[in-house]
């Protein structure tokens, strides 16, 4: 199975942007973001714990609506409260059904919690995987 994976890198403090990786000719493309939702930075997080971990599977539909969240792992509760809160409020643009961008993509977002620990500020790293459904 060919896995394409997807990084980006959102700071809690100033202007947040999201990277995702283009696809050349012939790829899979990554539906766009319509409305993308941050997970809250966990209050836990701050100055004591550095760093969590969450998993959540959804599937995107081709109207751009999410469906079935499912949250895969976590490493503490309150993260993983944020990130489902956050996944079930992405939208993303509607496409065209293809042969790259079928009705339903099934998706995996995995995204941690920690501290830059030289600029002594919070971040989020995310990460994605499309998968078979």
């Amino acid at each position: 199975m060919n896995v394409k994976v997807f990084w980006g890198l959102v700071p809690v403090i100033g202007l947040c942007a999201l990277m995702i990786e283009g696809a050349s000719a012939g790829e899979r493309t990554h539906p766009q973001f319509d409305r993308y939702v941050s997970p809250a930075y966990p209050s836990g997080l701050r100055g004591g714990k550095s760093f969590s971990s969450v998993r959540v599977n959804y599937d995107i539909h081709h109207d751009g609506s999410v469906r079935n969240v499912m949250l895969v792992e976590q490493t503490d509760q309150q993260s993983a409260n944020a990130t489902l809160s956050a996944v079930k409020r992405w939208r993303f643009k509607p496409w065209e059904v293809s042969a790259d961008m079928p009705a339903e993509i099934g998706e995996s977002v995995h995204v941690i919690f920690d501290e830059e620990p030289r600029e002594r500020r919070l971040r989020m790293r995310f990460s994605w995987e499309r998968r078979e459904i």
